[in-house]
């Protein structure tokens, strides 16, 4: 199937209005006061390529990542490096995949609908300024709410509408529960079994009303699928919640808040706030934020049933702003829950620097 879709998408190609191609290459170095944890270097490329139509635009997004080290920081602390080991295969080493690949319907009244292999986490719970790994903050916390059970990169269609002085923004996204990266051997092949025993629909759907210095996001979300967490199967428990993101922005100055809900009885984490600050000055970009993940009571254990992340960085443009450096500072804590066995319950500070080049 999917071989089928790039042949028609290279296929479409001829009588196309344009054909517009870009990416970009990330890498990332990061090192941390817990002696466990080894210094990581981590890199990863992304291209984008769309070619629109008469009634509608292809999209196809291709992605590259290294292997994150077994003992490196993002093993230890997860949400420290969101870039890290962002393509995967089965026996956990970097490569290259097709993430994306879908067309987009567009129709009257600013209604379109996409379809195809698409990304979920792209069209709900988004913010102007902590939203992207690449350019704002690295740590997890702040790219997507904690609360919400995305899948990987999956077969689903989205459904939008677009504001005006009269309605909100409308986002409807309906897919499989299990993407890419959910399968038992990472492959198109699992994605593509839809009868496996234990899967089921996200569905999300979100309203947003969007001016020039403020931005309201709210919506709801569910997972029908089996829950596993830790190899403990929630048996008859939808996974359900709620968010909202609030952003604020004024000359260089922006902000922007996150809060989530989700079911306790399904989810690890069942509430989540984060608060993102954010500067422009004339060297650069300066970004804080703090975010706080509470462990459902069922899940916790004997450690601490919170997590806590927090990053400064200061982003630098580089080569005529076709790139930057940004160094950063986080300090994060990990409950026993979701820490590994040799490192329960801990925290840590974590420095690193990122280098990323657009093209």
């Amino acid at each position: 199937m999917l071989v089928a879709l790039a042949s028609y998408f290279a296929n479409s190609a001829v009588g196309a209005q344009e054909i517009a191609w870009e990416g970009g290459i990330t890498t990332i170095y990061q090192d941390t006061d817990d002696n466990r944890a080894e210094a990581e270097l981590t890199a990863s490329a992304d291209l984008f390529a769309t070619i629109e139509q008469e009634r509608g635009e292809w999209l196809l997004y291709i992605e590259a990542s290294t292997s994150p080290a077994s003992n490196g920081v993002s093993a230890f602390y997860p949400t420290v490096n969101g870039d890290a080991g962002s393509v995967l295969t089965a026996g956990g080493n970097g490569g290259v995949q097709i993430s994306e690949l879908n067309y987009t319907l567009f129709m009257e009244d600013g209604r379109s609908v996409m379809l195809g292999l698409i990304d979920p986490s792209a069209w709900l719970d988004r913010g102007r300024i902590a939203n992207d790994e690449n350019k704002h903050f690295l740590n997890g916390s702040f790219v997507n709410n904690a609360t919400i059970a995305f899948p990987d990169y999956t077969l689903g269609g989205v459904f939008r509408v677009l504001g005006n002085d009269r309605r909100p923004e409308i986002t409807i996204v309906v897919s499989g529960s299990d993407g890419i990266a959910d399968t038992p051997d990472r492959s198109y092949q699992d994605l593509l079994d839809l009868n496996d025993d234990g899967r089921g629909v996200f569905l999300g759907s979100g309203a947003s009303w969007l001016n020039d210095r403020t931005s309201w996001r709210i919506g709801a979300w569910l997972r029908n699928d089996d829950q596993n967490v830790e190899d403990n199967m929630v048996d008859d428990e939808i996974n359900y919640g709620a968010y909202g993101v609030f952003g604020w922005q004024s000359g260089e100055n922006a902000i922007n808040v996150r809060a989530g809900v989700a079911n306790s009885y399904a989810s690890v984490a069942d509430r989540f706030l984060a608060v993102a600050y954010q500067l422009r000055t004339r060297r650069g970009v300066l970004g804080i934020g703090v975010a706080g993940t509470r462990i459902a009571e069922r899940f916790s254990g004997s450690g601490r049933e919170n997590a806590l992340d927090s990053e400064i960085y200061f982003r630098i443009p580089v080569l005529d702003d076709s790139g930057h450096i940004t160094p950063s500072i986080q300090y994060v804590e990990v409950p026993a829950f979701d820490a590994t066995d040799s490192a329960p319950g801990s925290s840590a500070i974590v420095a690193g620097v990122r280098f990323h080049w657009s093209f």
